[in-house]
């Protein structure tokens, strides 16, 4: 591999390098910028295992890497004016993006409730940090992941765009092997692009229909998604585990609480709760399709950054079921399956399956049945965003979205504002539907002009393989080895988003 000499004459590029995969895949990428000497690199690492690959590593020397978490371990004050003021300053709505966080509230927190102060304090000294940093290299770039994993890379982006620098991301689009670089999280590009085209007239329309829209299948993305949690044989699993309850965490904010002997107990009772969380799906969800007028709802898997981030007031999907249910015709039911990826995390709790099964005219479906038949044999989609909303126009079914996507400008997809004009909509979107070939031609030209062709949910996997080795086996000089084999595999994506990035810088 290439080595590459900093010259302070450059400008600055922000990196963050977050946990797990996303750290050694943009270090790829910038790899590939780095390239193009223009540029200096600013890392921030947000674990401490990480910190001692990017400080041993001679791959791509770092102008500086910066460890994020000390803004905000062992400080337990805050000042309520900071926090007021950056409101303000930043234009942010700070407990909405307080609840986007799963180790502060309803998922993560096993281990530890926090507190208003504790939360205040992290997050008062994270926004400091950020406008710190910017403040001081004034990048030309931040380079993200997809934002919404954390409260941090979410609050950094959103800083980042008030004070007018450049973001941009990799967000994943509903064909498998697409991506668009974009500065936002729904991907707007693709939007924008539809909105510009359609304006256009053109008579050399193609037909797209269900067949083109399997072929671009994302079932080998949840493939792989699924294979994740794979990358570790039985000893790797063993190592890792035993490393956890021998050694202390390390002190991030997501790790509070976890002792020894909690990660050990909670272990054992997550272990039988799945269990039975799985054996009550199996024994009360619906394996079949019958012959009946339907409504087709897929549960969003929970927790997830897409939800959490880009509909908060959509996240509570028991009560969406509810209000859905009360809003269509009455020789209707409504068809609610579970998400195949819940699996992954650890299903949903017996008292929410109860409570979707206790609702007289839905029906609960097994994650197994064929989402394509679902939505083939159903009268019309309602999701709150996502990829079966994308799917079901091809098969010319009426869309009905609570959220917004880039798909969402078409006119076979019914935006919902408000609960009290639901019942109407879904009327309005069953009985007026009407199929535009023009619109899903521009609708695809447009997806083909802002997007990119990358594994990138490959690059995710073996990106995962190159943070469990340096988790568990805590040898930089095998990571880099193993690094290096991971950045030749990819090479070509690594160029092909390096190449896109910059023209949009």
């Amino acid at each position: 591999m290439e080595k590459f000499e900093t010259n302070n004459k450059k400008e600055n590029i922000l990196v963050w390098l977050d946990f797990d995969a996303y750290s050694y895949v943009n270090f790829g990428i910038v790899i590939e910028l780095a390239k193009l000497d223009k540029y200096d690199f600013i890392g921030v690492v947000t674990t401490k295992q990480d910190m001692s690959f990017f400080e041993n590593q001679k791959i791509l020397p770092f102008k500086k890497i910066i460890y994020y978490p000390n803004c905000y371990i062992n400080k337990k004050n805050y000042n309520i004016e900071n926090l007021k003021s950056f409101e303000k300053n930043f234009g942010l709505n700070l407990w909405l993006d307080i609840f986007s966080e799963r180790s502060f509230y309803k998922y993560w927190t096993d281990f530890h409730k926090f507190s208003k102060e504790e939360i205040y304090s992290i997050v008062e000294n994270s926004i400091l940090f950020f406008v710190d940093i910017l403040n001081e290299y004034k990048p030309k770039l931040v380079l993200t992941q997809h934002v919404g994993e954390n409260i941090s890379n979410l609050l950094l982006h959103k800083i980042t765009k008030n004070l007018n620098f450049k973001t941009l991301m990799p967000v994943p689009v509903h064909m498998h092997n697409k991506i668009v670089i974009s500065d936002n999280m729904i991907g707007q590009e693709i939007s924008d692009e539809y909105e510009k085209l359609i304006k256009e007239s053109s008579n050399s329309l193609k037909d797209y229909d269900e067949k083109f829209i399997q072929e671009q299948s994302l079932l080998e993305t949840v493939s792989l998604q699924f294979s994740y949690s794979k990358n570790r044989n039985l000893f790797e699993k063993f190592n890792h585990y035993l490393k956890r309850i021998t050694n202390n965490p390390e002190p991030l904010y997501k790790n509070i609480g976890k002792t020894k002997l909690n990660i050990i107990k909670f272990k054992i009772k997550n272990y039988f709760e799945v269990k039975k969380r799985e054996d009550f799906l199996n024994k009360n969800s619906e394996k079949s399709i019958k012959n009946e007028n339907f409504l087709y709802y897929p549960l969003q898997s929970e927790p997830e950054a897409k939800s959490l981030t880009e509909t908060p007031f959509y996240v509570n999907q028991i009560t969406l079921i509810e209000n859905i249910a009360k809003s269509i015709p009455i020789n209707f039911v409504l068809y609610v399956k579970e998400h195949p990826f819940q699996k992954t995390k650890f299903w949903r709790s017996i008292k929410d399956y109860k409570k979707i099964c206790d609702i007289p005219n839905v029906k609960f479906i097994h994650p197994d049945v064929d989402s394509k038949d679902l939505v083939l044999k159903s009268q019309g989609i309602i999701s709150v965003l996502g990829s079966t909303g994308f799917e079901a126009l091809f098969y010319k079914k009426p869309v009905i979205l609570f959220g917004d996507d880039y798909y969402d400008k078409v006119s076979m997809v019914t935006k919902i504002n408000s609960f009290l004009e639901l019942n109407q909509k879904i009327k309005n979107s069953l009985n007026n539907y009407r199929f535009n070939n023009k619109e899903i031609n521009v609708l695809i030209q447009a997806f083909n002009n802002q997007t990119i062709s990358v594994p990138y949910f490959l690059l995710l996997k073996d990106g995962i393989a190159i943070s469990s080795i340096q988790r568990n086996v805590n040898n930089p000089n095998l990571t880099i080895t193993n690094f290096k084999k991971f950045f030749e595999t990819h090479k070509q994506s690594f160029k092909i988003i390096a190449d896109e990035i910059y023209s949009k810088i």
